[in-house]
């Protein structure tokens, strides 16, 4: 008997312990564990404390916890066996790159456009965190566009914005009337400029229709400046095409433009003329500067005296041919240069050009201060004969009977236009 009841005490005893051990794996057990995807799956999460020789039945190497879904999942606790339910859920909230936006006051763009670079295990949608923004002022803004998830988690994604109050024309600079002489051509482009205070490349666009450069008139030139937001302004201005002028002469009623033309050489040739130098240094010194520092521009010369034409030269530093012959004249005036103006003859070429002839050496040469030859080879006419004029670049066909006898014997050999130099053995004429 005190065997038997050892024996009995004893399975009573073991069947507490084991009722116990039970008890014990029952409250650490979860039924259901959340984990957030990506989370590696391990027997911890199931147990608030792990028991004893516990293990997984299901495979959980099976189970890949990138994915949304839910599983059985079966554990052998030393024999007893236990089962929960895992839940692979999305519990982070979307994120993205911003896109900085630079617009014109207007309607607000799509938001789905304002980030980038979205990374979620589902699918996001976008939408202005604070409603749709009022972008009808200029300014700098941070605007939210809020990031939401089919589980959703959401987070918000500061976007700058840059807005553009862009409600002024183009300005329009360089526009005025223009004087050319019948038959030539005019640049009706070269001297304008056009700015914008957001557009850096506003359209121009110049309408010439009603310009008739083979009828001597007056014609309407508009200008038209349009930014990128439909801001135009259009400027007019006159195109005066004259006959061809006789180029030498200027009216009595003149002189003060005279004076004025004067007054702007004798301060240019501060700079040029030094005492001790010779009419020919002179006049390449003077034929050199106008070549290099008044442009040629088609249509730009002032054609209502060759005065007014020089200061137009002189002011701008542009001109057509009669304005940089305008700008010499009053040069070789003031340097004491005796000069006469010669112009193509129109049998030869309809389109005219203006030239100088100058007593230099005792003789009259042809200089031309206008830029001759080709872009690699460009240079000025100085101090040609006849001769050496029929040779160089460009038609200068002119009526001889017009003007005094021209000197016969060429001095290019003394001579370099590109520098400007005369050589010390420059065959100067008794006196000179």
């Amino acid at each position: 008997m005190p065997i038997l009841a050892g024996i009995a005490f004893g399975a009573y005893l073991a069947f507490r312990l084991y009722s116990s051990l039970i008890t014990d794996i029952d409250i650490a057990h979860k039924d259901t564990v959340d984990i957030e995807y990506g989370t590696p799956v391990t027997i911890d999460l199931f147990f608030d404390k792990v028991p004893a020789n516990t293990k997984f039945v299901t495979n959980v190497a099976m189970i890949d916890p990138g994915l949304l879904a839910s599983y059985d999942i079966t554990i052998d606790c030393g024999g007893y066996i236990v089962h929960s339910v895992l839940n692979v859920i999305d519990k982070t909230a979307p994120i993205a790159k911003p896109v900085p936006v630079e617009m014109y006051c207007g309607e607000a763009p799509d938001p789905n456009t304002l980030v980038t670079d979205i990374f979620d295990l589902t699918q996001v949608t976008a939408e202005y965190d604070q409603g749709t923004p009022d972008l009808s002022k200029g300014g700098n803004y941070d605007i939210g566009v809020r990031l939401t998830d089919t589980s959703g988690n959401s987070s918000v994604v500061t976007v700058p914005f840059y807005v553009k109050d862009d409600h002024l024309a183009p300005v329009i600079t360089g526009a005025c009337d223009i004087s050319v002489v019948v038959g030539d051509t005019i640049s009706y482009r070269s001297h304008i400029t056009v700015k914008d205070d957001f557009d850096p490349d506003p359209d121009i666009r110049i309408d010439n229709s009603l310009v008739d450069l083979n009828v001597v008139g007056v014609y309407p030139l508009t200008y038209t400046a349009t930014d990128e937001v439909g801001n135009s302004r259009s400027i007019t201005v006159e195109v005066n095409v004259v006959s061809r002028p006789s180029a030498g002469v200027t009216g009595a009623e003149d002189e003060e433009t005279i004076q004025e033309a004067y007054d702007m050489a004798d301060n240019i040739l501060k700079s040029l003329i030094r005492p001790g130098m010779t009419d020919v240094e002179k006049a390449m010194k003077i034929m050199y500067w106008v070549y290099h520092n008044i442009y040629f521009v088609s249509g730009t010369s002032d054609y209502t005296s060759w005065a007014a034409g020089a200061v137009k030269a002189f002011t701008s530093r542009r001109a057509s041919c009669y304005g940089r012959w305008a700008a010499t004249k009053a040069l070789l005036d003031r340097a004491g240069i005796e000069n006469i103006c010669v112009t193509r003859d129109s049998k030869y070429n309809h389109r005219v050009h203006y030239w100088c002839l100058c007593k230099l050496n005792g003789g009259w040469y042809h200089c031309d201060p206008q830029f001759w030859g080709t872009a690699q080879y460009g240079y000025f006419i100085f101090m040609m004969t006849d001769s050496d004029l029929s040779r160089a670049y460009g038609n200068h066909d002119f009526n001889g009977e017009l003007y005094p006898e021209r000197a016969t014997e060429s001095v290019q050999s003394y001579i370099n236009v590109f520098n400007g130099y005369i050589s010390p053995n420059f065959p100067y004429a008794e006196g000179d």
